[in-house]
């Protein structure tokens, strides 16, 4: 499990393809004016719409269930919201510092 608490940090940098600490320093910027804290969906989803990045809903299956992480059918980069935490899914590829496949996919940020 993630133990550092910087996933949102993390998948924004990696999905974005940006330097971690400019990121951090973007969001805590960002955090100063809109009040609030920088993991908060109301500051990162106003970096990621900045950014060109929009939300979508859960995928579901064909059973109407949402995906799990691991089993999403990716078809290109995207940020995945599961039980608060965030993490990048880069060609296919999760990129986490633990495995959260087996974590239910919830919204999901691609790239307009």
């Amino acid at each position: 499990m993630d133990t550092t608490n910087d996933c949102v940090i993390r998948a924004i940098a990696i999905a974005l393809r940006m330097d971690y600490k400019n990121v951090k320093q973007s969001l805590f910027d960002m955090s100063m004016e809109n009040g609030f804290m920088p993991n908060d969906k109301k500051c990162y989803e106003q970096f990621l719409n900045q950014h060109g990045w929009v939300k979508q809903s859960p995928m579901k299956n064909a059973s109407n269930k949402k995906f799990k992480l691991g089993m999403m059918p990716v078809e290109r980069d995207m940020i995945v919201h599961t039980s608060a935490h965030l993490v990048a899914v880069i060609n296919g590829i999760v990129n986490d510092t633990w495995d959260s496949r087996e974590w239910c996919a919830n919204s999901y940020y691609i790239k307009k």
